[in-house]
């Protein structure tokens, strides 16, 4: 993913009042670990990302929850996806995951959290809940599909000719862009969401006769 970096450091708000979570706590070792291989302090970190120096030391202790665009920006400063540093954190596999047990992040109202990651790339994000308004437009390499499992979204594509559409999807109802797409979504209605994200590391083929 790629975005206009800020020139002002920000501090996220804390989102949870809850305890520290174990999850939290593997979130942010991964995200130590991935910054230390890559031989980066936390300051450069924070110039790179946009984000404080504080906020990045809590999370790296466990002490904050990020949100998905915190945990974007600071995936971008170390070079990796958000998909891959929660995959650090605790690789999903395809036996039996319980939720209380996966890192997640904010997103919010609800969170997100990983629940595939392969090897090559292919990864499925589940969505619980959705912003209320746009936010600043996400844009990555890979091959994106959005599935809506219940509630509603509308969906803003800019497609490659600038043209700015925008969509909204109900229960079963899905759209995918190629890479390089600048999209982002909100809630649509008061009832919450849940919508799974999946990317594919190249835009898949069209099916035969579309």
């Amino acid at each position: 993913m790629t975005s206009t970096p800020s020139t002002r450091k920000r501090t996220p708000r804390k989102s949870r009042t809850e305890p520290q979570s174990d999850a939290d706590v593997l979130l942010g070792a991964a995200i130590r670990t991935a910054r230390k291989q890559r031989g980066m302090t936390l300051v450069q970190v924070g110039a790179a990302s946009g984000l404080s120096h504080p906020f990045l030391s809590q999370l790296e202790h466990g002490r904050a929850r990020p949100s998905m665009r915190s945990l974007f920006q600071i995936a971008e400063a170390l070079g990796t996806t958000q998909q891959e540093l929660l995959a650090a954190a605790q690789p999903p596999t395809d036996d039996l995951q319980r939720s209380s047990a996966t890192p997640q992040v904010d997103a919010t109202t609800g969170g997100a959290r990983l629940l595939m990651q392969t090897k090559g790339g292919t990864g499925v994000t589940e969505f619980l809940g959705a912003p209320p308004a746009f936010e600043e437009f996400f844009r990555h390499t890979r091959h994106e599909l959005l599935y809506v499992v219940s509630g509603s979204i509308d969906v803003e594509i800019v497609d490659a000719d600038g043209t700015h559409r925008l969509v909204t999807l109900g229960p079963r109802d899905s759209i995918g862009y190629p890479g390089e797409t600048e999209h982002r979504f909100r809630r649509h209605g008061a009832e919450p969401s849940i919508v799974l994200v999946i990317h594919t590391p190249d835009d898949p083929k069209p099916p035969i006769g579309s």
